[in-house]
């Protein structure tokens, strides 16, 4: 498949993968920009107002019923967190112009409604309009409340802002739910503003194009019409935590439940863009990343220590994270187990088959993503905010060049930062 085309105007990218692989085409547009205290919860509700209504269809149910009108367009809005910046996402899915008879520009009402959604959102007096911003308050309280109901979601987020300590990569990317009755439709809008005239703005279009070049000025020019501060920003790349050359620390937090969380938070000090990265993703793999991983089969099947037990790499923090699920009585020896697996890793105590198995895994997983428009512009998107022109292609071919000992000397990066232990009510020990 052929690479991202990347064209820029300011602050605005637009990323183009001219193909006709798909039955779909695919728009995403991603706001990103640094994640902040003071308004991550704000920003975090944004994306969700979006599709409360535009100017044009100002209303959720007119806004839906305009999606529907057009061969099946499927728009939708998320929130997430790559390393300390926040990143509000609109994207689109429709079919492609042959596919639909007697409408040659669906691509441009898409890309019509789609602007319309991101800077031409429904108001009053200037502002968001009261009853959507009351509605979405108390839906953004409930999705607050369901993580912390998650309780694996729920450790994992703990631990990872445990390990980032004082960086605002540990900020939670929904925010704070003591933030939500605060956000009015002023301050809302006032950071919708700010999102839109400061963040660095990635479009990624996947799908049959005729010319490329004249498909970006098109977005450009639809985005600059609303768009106050055009300049060019600089360019933020997305950094690793550093290694710390520090003891450990032990976090308990005590709740109400019947299964233990013990997690493990490293730091590894390595970049998406390093030329190690592939090298430390397949250590993770080695270590936790599959059921033939050293964790799912020592801790869990030998040991049967724990309900589940994985690792994962949190790839733009350089944090490597470890999740299991124990009973609380077994927390000790639980955690020896985990321990001796993260040292076996480092001793270069590796099988062939682990290995094997590993790399068919990891390559796997990114051929997959070669059929997802999605996840190729996600893997595009995180190498652009690491400072790295590279796609799914890239990897795949990283893949075969990965060797046994710079396996090993990635794993030796690992740091022990954090063991976060979310546990019962019950007694005392280990608090």
């Amino acid at each position: 498949m052929s690479s991202f085309q990347t064209f820029k105007s300011g602050r605005l990218y637009v990323h183009i993968l001219p193909t006709t692989q798909f039955k779909t085409r695919y728009i995403s547009m991603k706001l990103a920009r640094p994640i902040d205290r003071t308004t991550v919860t704000s920003i975090a509700m944004l994306p969700f107002l979006w599709m409360e209504g535009t100017e044009e269809y100002p209303t959720a149910k007119s806004l839906i019923r305009r999606t529907e009108s057009m061969y099946g367009t499927n728009i939708r809005t998320s929130i997430g967190k790559r390393g300390d910046m926040h990143v509000a996402e609109l994207h689109a899915t429709f079919p492609n112009q042959e596919v639909v008879t007697g409408n040659a520009k669906l691509a441009d009402e898409v890309l019509h409604l789609l602007t319309s959604v991101l800077t031409h959102p429904a108001r009053e007096n200037d502002v968001f309009v009261e009853a959507h911003v009351h509605r979405e308050k108390n839906l953004h309280k409930h999705r607050i409340e369901s993580l912390y109901d998650d309780k694996i979601s729920y450790a994992m987020e703990q631990c990872l802002k445990e390990v980032c300590g004082e960086s605002p990569a540990g900020l939670p990317r929904l925010g704070f739910e003591e933030d939500v009755n605060g956000l009015t439709c002023g301050n809302l809008y006032r950071d919708h503003q700010a999102l839109l005239n400061e963040s660095e703005i990635h479009t990624y279009f996947i799908g049959e194009v005729a010319d490329a070049e004249k498909q970006a000025n098109d977005i450009f020019s639809r985005l600059n019409q609303d768009l106050v501060n055009r300049t060019s920003t600089s360019e933020k790349t997305v950094e690793p935590l550093p290694l710390r050359h520090a003891e450990s620390k032990t976090v308990v937090e005590r709740q109400d439940l019947q299964q233990g969380k013990l997690n493990l938070g490293f730091r590894t000090g390595i970049s998406y863009s390093a030329a190690d990265y592939m090298s430390l993703l397949t250590a993770n793999g080695i270590l936790g990343g599959f059921p033939h991983s050293k964790l799912f089969v020592n801790v869990r099947e030998k040991a049967s220590l724990a309900y589940y037990a994985t690792s994962r790499l949190e790839a733009l923090n350089g944090v490597l994270a470890i999740q299991t699920g124990i009973d609380v009585g077994n927390y000790d020896e639980a955690l020896k187990i985990i321990l001796e697996q993260v040292d076996k890793l480092k001793q270069g105590d590796i099988t062939a088959d682990e290995l094997d198995f590993t790399l068919r895994g990891i390559k796997n997983q990114y051929v997959q993503a070669l059929d997802q428009p999605a996840a190729m512009a996600d893997v595009h998107f995180s190498g652009r905010l690491a400072g790295v022109d590279r796609g799914v292609d890239d990897l795949i071919a990283s893949i075969d060049g990965v060797q046994p000992d710079a396996v090993v000397e990635a794993a030796n990066t690992l740091e022990l930062d954090t063991v976060y232990f979310l546990r019962n009510q019950e007694g005392a020990r280990h608090a």
